[in-house]
């Protein structure tokens, strides 16, 4: 450490370990040096190491769990409910590895309910399907949704492998328009055991009906989101 610089030493320390974690060195969920290899490390005493480690669990890169050290915390994703990016785009440039894994996909005849949402005539053909959001290997949402084969007719489980935004854009089809309800909800059991999460961690459920134009609906869906991983925004756009 720079004993001439104007800043305390612990905060040197603390800068010294957030930049480690930024380039990689520290993995998200990995463990930190014990407070005794940090001191025999850098050489400084204990208080400077227990007051860098609370400076960088102050800002949110690490937890602590007594008995077993200070881990690296997962950072929290970005979700802006009215941005028109899909999830892949959302985390483009934060380095992150996103995937899709597709659970089931299948064309079926839509029911009344549907029908009435989608603006199609009940019985027409409907691709569903279920698909888990993955980040850096860790599923962070769940997402099931429908769009009418006539909208899509070639839509295959191949496809959604991969960023359904981007093939959307590829048909040029874009979306003008979303109307969305959004509300916290205890887990059922299906999706405790999607999200890997407990019975009484609450969720967030992003309902949505997706236009092509003001008039014309192209995708009914629900997103169920592991609110543990991620901070939500709105964006308001506020036109002259």
């Amino acid at each position: 450490m720079e004993r001439k610089s104007l800043q305390p030493i612990y905060i040197q320390v603390a800068e010294s370990l957030k930049l480690k974690i930024e380039e990689g060195y520290y993995q998200p969920g990995s463990k930190l040096p014990s407070e005794n290899q940090l001191v025999d490390k850098l050489g400084v005493s204990r208080v400077t190491v227990r007051k860098a480690l609370q400076q960088l669990a102050d800002i949110g890169y690490t937890i602590s769990e007594k008995g077993k050290g200070t881990f690296v915390a997962y950072r929290k994703l970005k979700h802006d409910f009215v941005s028109m990016a899909g999830f892949t785009q959302e985390q483009q440039g934060t380095g992150l590895k996103t995937d899709n894994k597709v659970i089931n996909f299948e064309v079926i005849p839509c029911d009344a309910d549907l029908a009435s949402r989608l603006g199609i005539i009940e019985g027409s053909l409907v691709s569903h399907a279920c698909r888990l959001r993955l980040i850096n290997n860790e599923v962070v949402s769940y997402e099931e949704f429908y769009i009418p084969r006539e909208i899509l007719p070639e839509l295959d489980e191949d496809v959604l492998s991969g960023s359904k935004f981007k093939y959307l854009k590829a048909q040029q089809i874009e979306m003008v328009k979303t109307h969305q309800k959004i509300k916290p909800i205890m887990p059922s059991e299906k999706i405790q055991q999607l999200l890997s999460i407990t019975d009484i961690e609450p969720i967030l459920m992003n309902e949505s009906l997706n236009y092509l134009d003001e008039e014309t609906p192209y995708e009914y869906s629900l997103v169920y989101y592991k609110a543990s991983v991620y901070d939500f925004e709105i964006t308001a756009r506020l036109h002259p």
